[in-house]
């Protein structure tokens, strides 16, 4: 009776201690979500920023007339040389964020203009879904500078997840890489970086 008794006990220690650690990765993995971050390398040069939640513009003009898009800041790097931003579009509203035929994770562009700096371009610009900008100033200079002609301009989703919701929104974890070069005066600028974002759609 007693081995029987100790048996259970064990049986039930053990399913407690199983249900604990589950309960602990889960954790982990939401704070390791939770951990939204920009990170960028210029010319051999690594930047770092703590990346942003939900904050952007909706009204962002659609190049493909499918959708409302919202552009949402990953983050900016500023020194006494250069100024960069970055961002990321995506559909606004829920009905369009979740098709299939539309919102294609594999589809995706990178950019060195957006229509908030358009002006500074004298060039009008629009956005598509899952497009990532990248506006890079050269401080001394004050000149925008733009994709070198010709070169591989690449933004990678590689990781999509849903975190919450609440009556009106459905939030997202997003992950990216992103590289490219930029051309100043005839010199090179490779760009490469990675991010993590939270995005949130309405419902």
């Amino acid at each position: 009776m007693f081995f029987l008794i100790g048996l259970v006990s064990t049986i039930i220690m053990s399913c407690s201690s199983e249900d604990t650690n589950e309960d602990n990765n889960n954790n982990n993995n939401n704070n390791n979500l939770n951990n939204l971050f920009l990170k960028i390398n210029v010319s051999g040069q690594q930047y770092e920023k703590e990346g942003l939640f939900f904050t952007g513009f909706s009204g962002e003009e659609n190049c493909l007339n499918n959708g409302d898009l919202f552009l949402q800041y990953v983050g900016q790097i500023e020194t006494s040389n250069l100024f960069i931003e970055c961002n990321f579009v995506h559909f606004e509203n829920f009905i369009d964020y979740s098709n299939p035929q539309k919102n294609i994770v594999t589809s995706t562009r990178m950019t060195d203009i957006n229509d908030l700096y358009e002006m500074n371009f004298n060039e009008d610009a629009c956005s598509k879904n899952n497009d990532f900008s990248l506006v890079f100033e050269d401080k001394g200079t004050n000149q925008f500078l733009r994709f070198k002609p010709n070169t591989p301009k690449v933004h990678t989703i590689t990781n999509v997840v849903f975190t919450n919701e609440t009556a009106s929104e459905k939030f997202y974890i997003v992950e990216g890489s992103f590289n490219c070069i930029l051309i100043k005066n005839n010199v090179d600028i490779p760009i490469n970086g990675n991010y993590r974002i939270k995005i949130g759609v309405l419902k």
